[in-house]
């Protein structure tokens, strides 16, 4: 099969068409929706709103932000651009600032939540994985594990909290009189 035998006869049936044609915008239309359909399909396209950070998704945010954000910086902007009543700026202001507290709790709470949800996760498939690589410093980002799920459902508050907890989890209680023969000859 000649490549450059095809595309010959490809180009010769083009011309034939362009050369035959009386509406040239209608074949332009065409030929740019042919064009556009390859180019989508052989290319990657990154979409806005994509919130992506190096190459990796932001893990705490998640569409239910994208209406209050939106709706801030609307806030924002509508403040900013008043500026010859000073009563309805002041108004303004305050509305903007009402509703950027709102967004900054929402924020936090699907910090809070992701974070939670990480933890659970991590504790179910592997549960050094995260500590080691916390431990021996090759987790990018500098995070200190504040929370955790415990058995019972509840999570833990602090680091105190948190700490303890995985001491009991992970190093079992050394007690002499539920030592098998084996541990008995060793001790």
């Amino acid at each position: 099969m000649n490549n450059s035998n095809d595309l010959t006869k490809c180009d010769g049936e083009l011309g034939e068409i362009v050369k035959q044609s009386t509406d040239t915008d209608k074949l332009m239309s065409k030929f740019t929706s042919i064009i556009t359909a390859i180019c989508d399909a052989a290319f990657k396209v990154s979409r806005a709103g994509d919130h992506v950070t190096k190459g990796r998704r932001i893990p705490w945010w998640t569409s239910k932000l994208i209406i209050p954000r939106k709706r801030v910086l609307a806030l924002r902007r509508r403040y900013e651009r008043t500026r010859n009543d000073d009563n309805l700026r002041h108004k303004r202001k305050l509305r903007y600032q009402e509703g950027k507290r709102h967004y900054q709790a929402k924020l936090q709470e699907e910090k809070l939540t992701s974070w939670k949800e990480f933890c659970s996760q991590t504790a179910g498939s592997n549960p050094w994985n995260a500590v080691y690589k916390l431990a021996s410093g090759k987790l990018q980002s500098k995070t200190t594990l504040s929370t955790l799920k415990t058995q019972n459902g509840t999570y833990t508050l602090d680091i105190v909290s948190t700490m303890k907890h995985m001491m009991e989890y992970f190093i079992p209680e050394d007690n002499e009189s539920s030592n098998s023969a084996h541990h008995k000859f060793i001790r």
